[in-house]
């Protein structure tokens, strides 16, 4: 098999990413479950919310992104997968988010419940 790397970032690159200036060229899509997504952990500011069961449902509209799609999960491997699974599908413009939301509550980051 194949494998291809995989860019990552960790919370404070992507914070400083997207305070910079760069909401406009960063897509945050969150593949956590919707209990996980609107519980506890909360989710990521202005993230968009697609399950990774979904994910292959959403290849489309995920293929015509112009921006870089930053992916989120709880722990960093099921974003993981989503990268290597979008890049297997053709899409290059995939970025796992290193730690998750793990990371990002450790890193003292802002959170949404809603």
């Amino acid at each position: 098999m194949f494998s291809r790397k995989i860019e990552e970032v960790n919370p404070g690159e992507l914070s400083e990413m997207l305070e910079d200036g760069g909401k406009g060229s960063y897509t945050i899509i969150d593949v956590r479950e919707p209990a996980e997504y609107y519980g506890d952990m909360g989710h990521i500011r202005d993230s968009l919310h697609i399950p990774l069961m979904e994910l292959k449902d959403s290849l489309d509209k995920l293929r015509n992104e112009n921006k870089k799609l930053v992916f989120v999960c709880n722990s960093g491997e099921r974003s993981y997968y989503a990268c290597s699974f979008l890049k297997d599908q053709g899409i290059e413009n995939v970025v796992n988010l290193r730690g998750g939301m793990i990371q990002w509550h450790l890193s003292g980051l802002d959170v949404e419940y809603d």
